[in-house]
């Protein structure tokens, strides 16, 4: 790709800390700078579809190739998911799909972190969006940059928002700088109970009915 082919915004800056848990943490498109490996190391299960991008990552994560349209994990696995800058990646038509197999491995209570960016719905004659970023991670700072295709890649924070709530996330804290953005999302603890109490009251209008 020429840079004629491609529309930057300005440059985005950011500031990570390790993540406080005391579990294990599923991050979802972990491979290249694997910014969350870096700061929980061998706490961390980062998973990519793309196996070039974990052998690239140099941090002491547990590295497997999966998509996160199907996670093999056993349910409720997780204390704590991430995507950091990862869903811009993702079709959007799977976005959904991600929520739930996230939603499923997390455990009750479990917490869903997502950073990312907003991508307006393309209006110029340039094929890939891009994200130049500057990390700040403890004692050093990493200069980075994504690019992902630009259509049908509309996405923003009020998008992601309406997705959780679909999901049975419950939003706990959210931000936005410039053009990035973050959710701090938990799994509604009591979604599968009230699933529970719903088929035993429509069992118990079927007795009712047909008593």
């Amino acid at each position: 790709m020429s840079d004629e082919e491609y529309y930057m915004i300005e440059k985005q800056t950011i500031t990570m800390h390790p993540i406080q848990t005391t579990g294990l943490i599923l991050d979802i498109g972990g491979g290249g700078e694997g910014i969350i490996g870096r700061l929980n190391g061998r706490g961390v299960v980062a998973i990519d579809t793309r196996i070039e991008e974990l052998a690239e990552t140099k941090n002491d994560s547990i590295k497997i190739v999966m998509d996160a349209n199907d996670l093999a994990f056993s349910p409720t696995s997780f204390d704590v998911a991430t995507s950091f800058f990862s869903l811009m990646f993702i079709k959007n038509k799977n976005h959904q799909r991600v929520f739930e197999e996230i939603h499923g491995v997390l455990k009750s209570e479990g917490i869903f972190y997502i950073w990312d960016v907003r991508i307006p719905s393309r209006n110029l004659d340039k094929l890939i969006f891009g994200l130049p970023l500057k990390i700040y991670v403890p004692d050093q700072k990493i200069e980075t940059g994504y690019g992902v295709g630009w259509d049908n890649k509309e996405q923003d924070f009020t998008y992601f928002k309406k997705l959780a709530r679909r999901t049975s996330f419950d939003i706990i804290t959210e931000w936005s700088k410039g053009e990035i953005f973050h959710l701090k999302l938990m799994k509604r603890v009591h979604n599968h109970q009230d699933k529970k109490n719903q088929t035993n009251d429509d069992r118990s209008r079927h007795v009712q009915c047909h008593g």
